[in-house]
């Protein structure tokens, strides 16, 4: 009979990025247990000795692998070493005897469950129940385990307690701010899909059913007239509106997604940009080479909505565009105007591009002041070698 499907799948990614993260925590904490000691002692001298700073570079790097702590700047407070040594000497204590619980019950039922046989009596005053010793000692074990985690939990809270006391701390690796980063950006994805459907049927109710309209009754016109001129006149005219309308879709397709950034790259679909813009629009620094074309669309889309916003709001007289490439970690598009300033991050278009740029692990800032015109700066993730590796296999197979 085949095991059922259930447990033979791959545990769930965010089952296993909390089982890493429980593991460090515990980990820290009994490297911790090493560290008390040194740190109390280290808080006796001033903080610029070399003692105390080298303690202090073990305290950080405890913090930073094992609980996931970042502290923007080293303390130099003696304090940050006294609190954090007697947390850690605290922690140890039970955490150790829980662990040593956990290995020594559960290594000792393994073997005697399996090898020699045999229940455990559990006794009470009035009565007394007898159980098997693999089940009693898994669940005391695993009793055991989840204490130690809870503890280490616990401990890396007070950690980053007393370190955001001192400095600024920030949990760039935690768990449950990347799921919480994972959720908020799957939500904006669906917002950015449903604001992009919105515009593209503006666009195709404003402006092509208009012109399908109007050239219906041109050519209805044409048909209806009984002077042969006339209805040529007419015929001329719908012809002349139906080449206007075949720019129209063009345009329409090209604000969709323009097929020159797949072929070309960036700069060809940025250089036209800047062609089309009323405001007068010069671009910086546009890198030559390629990226993968997730991270290229969203470039282009974050620089023309950016324009757009400018054009429609900030009464500018110039528009600047500069994109620069992070080595390989990632690219910062930038788009600087001289209007009138004072733009809303919250408002619909910058939440627009927070959301689209979201969606890559990327982020925006913006920098508007009353009079002094807008800086609007995305910062959007490569991403991992296997995009580049695939978008180098695209290239080859072109």
């Amino acid at each position: 009979m085949p095991w059922p499907s259930a447990l033979s799948t791959r545990l769930p990614l965010e089952a296993r990025m909390f089982a890493a993260r429980w593991v460090r925590s515990v980990l820290a904490v009994v490297w911790g247990g090493l560290l008390c000691l040194p740190l109390l002692l280290a808080s006796v001298p001033p903080p610029s000795s070399r003692v105390a700073a080298k303690v202090r570079g073990w305290e950080l790097a405890r913090h930073s692998r094992g609980f996931g702590l970042v502290l923007a700047m080293a303390p130099t407070d003696r304090r940050f070493l006294l609190g954090n040594g007697l947390v850690a000497g605290i922690a140890i204590i039970p955490t150790a005897n829980l662990l040593g619980g956990f290995f020594v019950v559960t290594l000792g039922s393994i073997v005697q469950g399996f090898f020699l046989g045999g229940a455990v009596n559990i006794g009470f005053d009035m009565w007394s129940i007898s159980q098997p010793t693999l089940f009693v000692g898994v669940l005391y074990g695993a009793a055991n385990l989840i204490g130690a985690v809870a503890l280490a939990e616990a401990a890396s809270w007070a950690h980053g307690r007393i370190d955001a006391h001192f400095v600024e701390v920030e949990r760039p690796f935690a768990v449950y701010t990347r799921i919480s980063e994972l959720l908020t950006t799957r939500s904006g994805v669906v917002l950015a899909i449903d604001e992009e459907r919105r515009r593209i049927e503006r666009d195709l109710h404003d402006g092509v059913q208009q012109n399908v309209v109007s050239l219906s009754v041109l050519i209805a016109r044409a048909r209806r007239a009984s002077d042969p001129a006339k209805a040529e006149a007419l015929l001329d005219d719908a012809l002349v509106q139906s080449q206007d309308l075949i720019d129209e879709m063009r345009e329409v397709a090209w604000r969709v997604y323009p097929t020159a950034l797949d072929e070309h790259g960036l700069r060809p679909v940025l250089e036209r940009i800047a062609d089309r813009s009323p405001v007068p629009l010069t671009l910086e620094t546009v890198p030559d080479r390629r990226f993968p074309p997730a991270v290229e669309s969203a470039a282009y889309f974050v620089v023309r909505e950016a324009v757009t916003n400018v054009v429609k709001h900030a009464e500018a007289d110039a528009i600047t565009v500069g994109i620069v490439a992070e080595s390989r970690t990632a690219l910062t598009v930038t788009i600087s105007d001289d209007g009138v300033g004072g733009a809303d991050p919250g408002g619909g278009g910058l939440q627009g591009l927070a959301r689209r740029v979201g969606a890559l692990d990327g982020s925006i800032d913006v920098d508007s002041v009353d009079g002094a015109g807008t800086t609007v700066s995305a910062r959007i993730p490569l991403g991992t070698g296997t995009q580049f590796g695939s978008m180098k296999k695209e290239k080859r197979q072109k």
